[in-house]
């Protein structure tokens, strides 16, 4: 008999101009992989319009940090897996 975990993860992020969310961005993470999402929303059209450039600055930092994430979920699999095997063999 073995536990099965499971983990969710939610970010978001936003891109803002003087104060004004430009870009809402969201992201949905789990140990399965199955249901990762990442979304972002354009907020105001006219100031991302004036700002694309930093707004996808923003954006991309924002995808590097999901990516950053779930390299670090995949770690903890990894982890988990070998601690399982581990005591497997101790049985």
């Amino acid at each position: 008999m073995a536990l099965q975990k499971t983990k969710s993860i939610s970010l978001e992020g936003k891109s803002m101009v003087n104060g004004t969310v430009v870009v809402r961005m969201t992201a949905s993470l789990s140990t399965t992989g199955s249901t990762d999402s990442v979304n972002q929303y354009v907020q105001n059209v006219d100031l991302y319009n004036a700002n694309k450039r930093d707004v996808r600055k923003d954006i991309s930092e924002f995808q590097d940090y999901v990516y950053e994430q779930q390299d670090a979920i995949d770690a903890e699999i990894a982890a988990d897996k070998v601690s399982a095997a581990t005591e497997e063999k101790k049985a």
